[in-house]
């Protein structure tokens, strides 16, 4: 994934890449927030990139994955 793609198409792919579907993950997240959390709502989230940093990093953390800072001068 480049630095151009969009966090819908990135969280997608994940999605994709564990077999989930949205509405699945946000049933999870609903659960980790102990709020309401819809297939829609993130879907909306997503499209319009208003999702906050702390929900991106606790999809990441569902997922299975850790979000890592590359220092590109040392690659």
């Amino acid at each position: 994934m480049g630095a151009k793609d969009s966090i819908k198409t990135e969280i997608s792919m994940l999605l994709l890449k564990r077999g989930w579907t949205r509405e699945k993950l946000a049933q999870e997240l609903s659960k980790r927030l102990n709020k309401k959390y819809t297939s829609n709502n993130l879907g909306n989230k997503l499209r319009v990139e208003t999702i906050h940093y702390k929900d991106i990093r606790l999809i990441a953390d569902i997922l299975g994955y850790d979000i890592e800072f590359v220092d590109r001068d040392k690659k």
